[in-house]
């Protein structure tokens, strides 16, 4: 059977993350090694050091707190993102292994379909999720500096305000300070772009398997594969090439589930930090759309919200798409000429339902499936926050 390469549309995930030296395989170099082990000390490790130390000498009003956490948030889950990939290297070359197995492939015409619209699909997303990326990340980052040369304002960094320096040598080097926060900040976008449409990316593939499956179970009880000689035989001929078919279902099936089971627990940790985050995070948006800023940080707040809303409804929406494909297997078996079939047909058939009738799930950090349920409590957890945010501001605005 010649190979249909599935993992192709990863191809600009791959050029990443080799630059961002999280690049998973192990045939590296030891010169990129260590350009790897330079790269995240120095952009991602020494990068968000520098904003935890300036937290301890953020002044007492509650809006530049606020100002600071909006980042800082997803830092924490930018570096558990590169951790993962550092420390689960063989794991997420498992994955893609698994996807380039002879189990996986397409061998219809149709099927070839099935696998090619998610490829597709993964690409788009790709190409759509950077394209918003860029726009929020350049129109914060830039701002500051067209409002600094074009009026003569100071230059605000745009990360942070790195208050545990002295002001005199802050301002002394504040164009240094703000190249390496821009830099630093195009980085953890673009780890952000990459790590997130490919777990989406893996996501889509299995369902996409699903849907294979899905059509192989409908067609089990065909005789394609039977030639005219054999069908003129007994009845027992097709029956073996019957349950020879159902069986190799049921270890697509299987195979399928542990595909699903090794994306969990590659991703459970990245999964757990994003999602348990994620009301932080929209919580600080919104209370900061409250707040007197700039059209331009108005503007980047937009499209950082709905980046973050992305993030997290994305994975939850095509949770559920694996949870309501997996459940739907079960019927799709009924849908073949199974009712005259052997015995033994109907013994491994009856195990396969059993088996289906315990749809796939994928948990982050084994407390939460993704699934529109959860997307539901983090948006009203999200909610929750915001307004015990304002509460507190109007008690606070009220004692001044």
């Amino acid at each position: 059977m010649s190979t249909y390469r599935q993992i192709d549309c990863f191809n600009i995930n791959v050029k990443y993350w080799k630059f961002l030296g999280i690049y998973p395989r192990r045939d590296t170099t030891r010169l990129y090694e260590y350009y790897s082990f330079l790269f995240i000390s120095f952009f991602f490790v020494f990068y968000i050091s520098l904003t935890t130390l300036n937290f301890w000498f953020i002044p007492g009003p509650m809006d530049l707190f606020i100002e600071e956490t909006i980042f800082y948030t997803t830092e924490v889950a930018v570096l558990a993102k590169v951790f993962t990939f550092v420390c689960m290297k063989d794991k997420v070359v498992k994955l893609l292994d698994i996807l380039e197995s002879d189990m996986f492939q397409p061998d219809t015409n149709h099927r070839i379909k099935i696998v090619k619209d998610a490829k597709k699909f993964n690409i788009t997303y790709w190409k759509v999720m950077a394209a918003i990326s860029y726009l929020s990340n350049s129109t914060h980052v830039l701002s500051p500096l067209f409002s600094h040369l074009l009026t003569g304002a100071d230059l605000v960094l745009p990360l942070c305000s790195y208050l545990f320096l002295a002001d005199d040598f802050r301002n002394a080097y504040i164009y240094y300070c703000y190249t390496y926060q821009s830099i630093g900040m195009h980085f953890f976008m673009l780890v952000n772009v990459n790590v997130d449409s490919f777990i989406q990316g893996l996501i889509i593939l299995a369902i996409a398997q699903l849907d294979l499956l899905d059509d192989k179970l409908r067609k089990v009880t065909e005789n394609n594969n039977i030639d005219k000689d054999s069908r003129n035989e007994s009845d027992t001929n097709e029956d073996i090439d019957y349950v020879r078919k159902l069986n190799k279902c049921i270890i697509h099936f299987d195979n399928v589930a542990k595909y699903c089971g090794l994306i969990e627990e590659v991703f459970s940790l990245v999964l757990f930090v994003q999602f348990s985050i994620a009301s932080v995070i929209l919580c600080v948006c919104l209370f900061r759309f409250t707040l007197p800023a700039p059209r331009e940080y108005y503007i980047f707040l937009v499209t950082y919200v709905f980046v973050m809303v992305g993030q997290i409804l994305v994975p939850c929406w095509f949770g559920t798409r694996v949870i309501y494909k997996s459940s739907q297997l079960s019927l799709a078996v009924y849908d073949s000429d199974w009712t005259p079939r052997s015995r033994r047909f109907k013994s491994n058939l009856r195990l396969l339902v059993e088996r289906l009738n315990r749809p796939l799930t994928i948990i982050g950090g084994k407390m939460f499936p993704l699934s529109l349920v959860t997307f539901t409590s983090i948006m009203n957890s999200a909610y929750s926050f915001f307004t015990l945010l304002r509460h507190m501001q109007s008690r606070e605005d009220e004692a001044n």
